[in-house]
């Protein structure tokens, strides 16, 4: 844990979150016990079952959401990057948090107070209408994410997948190994798929020469006959 250099109200990653419209004092509000925390590639930034002690403002890095399931050792909520809140819904039900949250790669965030976040939502109605509308296309988003995947045959499911990876962390400078090394449960969780179905597909990409693996690597020759299978 290190102090942050700068503040809430001269932060420019704030332009870009649910804090744009808020005055110079709402965000000195926010800033006052403001904590700056890292956590390096791997690292829990909390566990399921802890209780929220704030809002986390993920500044760097990359941050996945699981949760435990009875088929596969974990299932992946969400994929979070900068300017995310992160566990945001839990913090904001007052609950404490229903899935643990890791960092895929070195990971910077701001830890605002809680009782700061929500003096700044008591007294400004309309940024508390614009968390509710966030939270509303969250849930409708997540709607028609589970529905496609519900919908779709093994084969569409880890195209989905795969075009998901893509979009969240890119490509190596080679422009076709996705900016990730993951892991095959990992897939079979965006997937909603088993492990032995993603392996199994994988390899009939492999054959038909869309992708190339390589240990935990990905290799994508042919995005738009990736993009064709959706």
């Amino acid at each position: 844990m290190e102090g942050c250099i700068g503040n809430c109200a001269t932060c420019l990653k704030a332009n870009f979150s649910l804090f744009k419209d808020l005055s110079e004092s709402e965000l000195t509000i926010l800033d006052k016990g403001r904590e700056k925390l890292f956590f390096d590639k791997g690292d829990f930034l909390y566990t399921e079952g802890a209780m929220p002690k704030g809002l986390l403002c993920l500044t760097e890095g990359k941050v996945k959401l699981i949760k435990s399931g009875k088929i596969e050792n974990e299932f992946i909520v969400k994929l979070h990057k900068p300017v995310d809140f992160v566990g945001f819904d839990d913090l904001m039900g007052e609950r404490n948090y229903t899935t643990s949250a890791i960092a895929v790669e070195d990971v910077a965030l701001c830890l605002i107070k809680k009782e700061h976040l929500f003096k700044v939502i008591r007294n400004n109605p309309e940024f508390a209408l614009k968390i509710i509308q966030n939270f509303s296309e969250q849930i409708e988003n997540l709607k028609e994410k589970l529905l496609n995947l519900t919908q779709k045959q093994i084969e569409e499911r880890l195209a989905f997948a795969l075009n998901e990876l893509i979009e969240f962390f890119g490509f190596e400078a080679d422009g076709k190994t996705l900016a990730i090394k993951i892991k095959r449960r990992e897939i079979a969780a965006i997937a909603n798929m088993n492990t032995a179905n993603v392996i199994r597909t994988l390899a009939k990409f492999k054959e038909e020469k869309i992708i190339d693996t390589v240990k935990k690597s990905i290799l994508i020759l042919d995005q738009n006959r990736l993009r064709s299978l959706l």
